[in-house]
């Protein structure tokens, strides 16, 4: 399990630094990702029913300015890995979606806040002629930390299994889920 669990984090950064990175080639979306899950553990039907499923369920989502919307693409990957490895139906895995997708989300909204503290330094940086490492702040740690955020909740979430993910969605306060929401 922590081999596959390594691997699906791989592919959970791969697909965070898709739009970051690497470009826009729609590694991001649910359908890809999923069809890449379902690849990597063999079972590419129950990936792609999962990816075509949480794919519906974020065509809805619209960013508009710095709003931040629930982490479909996270949601993807651990569903269609929990579907796979226990053998769940679709409509199982997909009712960890929605809570899943919401904690990534609020995952996100803390990342660019720590990023937004990494442009001041850069800024800074800059100001003292230190251009290597404002170029250090926005490259690489804004990569690496991007990483992360995508890297240890997938591995946590395949290697520990399902009911860690339960617990952790169930201990999220309904206040800050409601505030993330009108937000």
């Amino acid at each position: 399990m922590f081999l596959t669990s390594l691997l699906l984090g791989l592919v959970g950064v791969f697909c965070i630094l898709d739009s970051r990175l690497l470009g826009r080639l729609n590694f991001e979306r649910p359908l890809i990702t999923c069809t890449i899950v379902g690849l990597l553990l063999g079972n590419l039907p129950v990936g792609l029913a999962v990816g075509a499923s949480i794919e519906l369920m974020s065509l809805g989502l619209v960013v508009i300015g710095a709003a931040a919307p629930p982490d479909m693409n996270m949601a993807a990957i651990i569903c269609s890995a929990f579907a796979i490895l226990t053998d769940a139906s679709t409509e199982t895995a997909l009712a960890l979606a929605i809570p899943i997708a919401v904690l990534g989300q609020m995952l996100g909204v803390l990342m660019r806040t720590i990023l937004s503290n990494l442009t001041h330094v850069a800024d800074k940086s800059i100001a003292d002629g230190n251009f290597r490492r404002a170029r250090s702040m926005h490259i690489v740690w804004g990569t690496l930390l991007y990483s992360l955020m995508y890297f240890i909740p997938i591995f946590l979430a395949v290697y520990l299994g399902t009911d860690f993910v339960q617990k952790l969605v169930e201990v999220i306060p309904a206040w800050l889920t409601d505030g993330l929401n009108l937000g």
